[in-house]
């Protein structure tokens, strides 16, 4: 595994790691035990309603609709910087800030999909997310962006250097693993705060058709973490570095 560069002031605002199942044994009673069985970690419980639009066009005209999806459930720590979220053929754990390190974060996926493996009984493994959220401020009122990051929007030479709110995305084949980078700007987290702000999401993205089998998906997260380190770095430059506060390597 990769190490990760810490900083004193990262800028991750959540991580999550993301599995998807097929052919779970699930019904009503699976989130309550669930529940039962993590809540001294995430003791806060929540429900969360999800719905999709439908269009449906006949002939000659057109209806409009909305279907309900099966719901999920959110499990959070008192803190509120750690959730798991459960449904049908799907894990979700969030890290959100303060982000520790990967070290730290990383046993409590594992924890967890051992209690989905056991209550729930999936029989496959269809695809693995793991994806960062980064919020960078730079407190500057104008950036050249080339000075922080290595990837940025490139404008003819005719329209000049300026210009307003902007969103870049690059999907990167990485082996088996495909690596979604989104970089662009994004809103101060305080408004009356001087400086602009810029989101890099990498998000890396494994579809597979795998039996359950928690070293063999400890692998691939590990690897989609490798993948992410290396992009994050990359996307970013020893200035950026600075504002960050690296800590001394061991």
């Amino acid at each position: 595994m990769i190490p990760e560069r810490r900083y004193r002031k990262p800028p991750v605002i959540e991580a999550l790691c993301e599995i998807y199942f097929a052919g779970s044994s699930w019904d009503d009673t699976v989130p309550g035990a669930f529940y039962e069985r993590v809540k001294s970690d995430y003791p806060q419980k929540l429900q969360r309603t999800i719905q999709e639009a439908q269009i449906t066009f006949g002939v000659g005209q057109a209806a409009a609709g909305v279907r309900q999806l099966p719901s999920w459930m959110q499990f959070i720590s008192d803190e509120k910087h750690r959730m798991v979220q459960v449904a049908q053929d799907l894990l979700v754990v969030n890290q959100l800030a303060p982000y520790p390190h990967f070290e730290e974060w990383e046993p409590s996926i594992y924890d967890t999909l051992r209690v989905y493996g056991e209550l729930a009984r999936p029989q496959q493994i269809s695809r693995i997310g793991v994806r960062y959220i980064n919020r960078v401020v730079i407190p500057n009122s104008q950036v050249r962006l080339e000075d922080f990051f290595t990837i940025y929007p490139s404008l003819p030479q005719n329209l000049g250097d300026a210009h307003g709110p902007f969103m870049v995305r690059v999907e990167v084949p990485k082996g088996d693993h495909m690596v979604l980078i989104t970089f662009g700007t994004a809103p101060l987290p305080d408004p009356g705060q001087v400086g602009q702000a810029f989101m890099l999401d990498l998000y890396d993205v494994l579809v597979t058709n795998a039996p359950v089998d928690e070293d063999a998906i400890k692998r691939e997260v590990r690897c989609a973490h490798d993948n992410i380190v290396v992009a994050y770095e990359d996307s970013i430059t020893d200035k950026l570095r600075a504002l960050l506060e690296p800590e001394e390597q061991a």
